[in-house]
């Protein structure tokens, strides 16, 4: 039973990556902690035990680049699509051609995210056709796939979906619904876009420390760290 854990990801440049965190912090800035965020978060990925990290990337050019951040132990693909919904379909049919049974999609704006979370949605599989982790700003940090039903599930669960907006947990889940197929709920976690997010990150982690147990995101926490005059 292969499973695969595709990431998407984008090159870590200036403007491109964190604009809803300009001018907080700079073009430059930004991009520097998405560039933590997506490191420490592969790094952590990497711990599961039996899956394929598969980083899906976006621009087209951007592989070189984050071979260079993450290393050459994931499978890379680029992302196909004109909008999230054709390109998550993209990944899907990629994954199912590779011969995997679970499929399950991350972002990479939740540096602190449990990997329990993530083994907890690959066990669900077994006994759910679908898994999905809502994330508090109305959209989802994860959602996943046993690809016995893949036919009634994909496309349909990512159409007519509004797009980075606070609707896109409730139409998902109305779509697996009308799909007639089973699902399985994760914990809600939090994605880092604002500055308030990046706010609660850094009062996060450093309560995290305090309290003496393991901080996941050890260069995001430095960065933080350096960057915590901006953040008050």
């Amino acid at each position: 039973m292969k499973t695969c854990l595709i990431v998407f990801a984008k090159n870590p440049v200036p403007n491109q990556v964190k604009t809803r965190l300009i001018p907080t912090l700079s073009p430059e800035q930004a991009a520097t902690l998405y560039a933590a965020f997506l490191t420490d978060w592969c790094e952590a990925l990497v711990e599961l035990a039996d899956v394929d990290l598969v980083i899906a990337y976006t621009p087209a050019d951007a592989q070189l680049d984050l071979q260079t951040l993450i290393g050459d132990d994931v499978i890379y693909i680029p992302q196909m699509g004109t909008d999230l919904g054709e390109r998550l379909t993209s990944a899907t049919q990629w994954a199912t051609e590779q011969g995997y049974a679970k499929i399950l999609f991350v972002g990479s704006d939740s540096p602190t995210l449990p990997i329990s979370y993530i083994s907890q949605a690959i066990t669900l599989l077994d006994s759910r056709d679908t898994v999905i982790g809502p994330s508090t700003d109305g959209g989802y940090y994860l959602i996943g796939f046993s690809v016995e039903t893949l036919a009634t599930t994909i496309p349909q669960v990512f159409e007519e979906i509004a797009w980075s907006t606070a609707e896109v947990f409730q139409q998902t889940v109305t779509r697996i619904r009308e799909a007639k197929v089973t699902l399985g709920l994760l914990p809600p976690w939090y994605d880092i876009d604002t500055p308030e997010d990046l706010t609660f990150l850094h009062t996060h982690i450093s309560a995290t420390r305090l309290a003496g147990d393991r901080v996941q995101a050890v260069r995001t926490e430095s960065l933080l760290a350096e960057l915590r005059v901006l953040l008050t």
